[in-house]
């Protein structure tokens, strides 16, 4: 992530949205690597608090899910691999054009997840298919860029 700065203040915008304004209060000003632990222990209201993040913030924590579930550690973690597909879908239909400059580190993530349902022990019964997600993401995408 040495290309990307954490977020500074300003840039989580007004914090009247408690959703943001918890976020913040959690883990502004941390790196995603001190941050990450959060996102681990609680991956469904940490997806909660950047679903209506500002770019800059979503950009830069969206990593915390990346660089764990990427890992061999991320094994079983259904909730983590689940909300973070489902949180670049969100942001891939709401505001494509957020994710630009971030979307080939992204994808690569997005590729990696949907490949590993199993390996996240994510039931198609309770979580959906992970590839239909990555397919619904690639189609928001290529409207995008069309």
């Amino acid at each position: 992530m040495a290309e990307q700065r954490t977020p500074t203040r300003a840039e989580w915008g007004d914090l009247s949205d408690l959703e943001v304004k918890h976020g913040y209060k959690l883990f502004g000003g941390k790196t995603v690597d001190e941050a990450m632990p959060l996102f681990i222990e609680n991956p469904i209201e940490r997806s909660a608090e950047l679903r209506h993040a500002p770019a800059p913030v979503f950009n830069y924590y969206i990593f915390c899910f990346t660089e764990f579930l990427t890992s061999p550690k991320s094994e079983g973690e259904s909730d983590s691999a689940s909300c973070f597909l489902r949180l670049v879908l969100d942001r891939m239909t709401t505001d494509p054009a957020s994710l630009d400059r971030i979307y080939p580190k992204l994808k690569a993530a997005v590729d990696t997840v949907a490949k590993r349902q199993a390996f996240y022990d994510a039931s198609a019964d309770i979580y959906g298919s992970f590839v239909d997600l990555q397919e619904q993401i690639e189609r928001h995408r290529a409207n995008h860029d069309a």
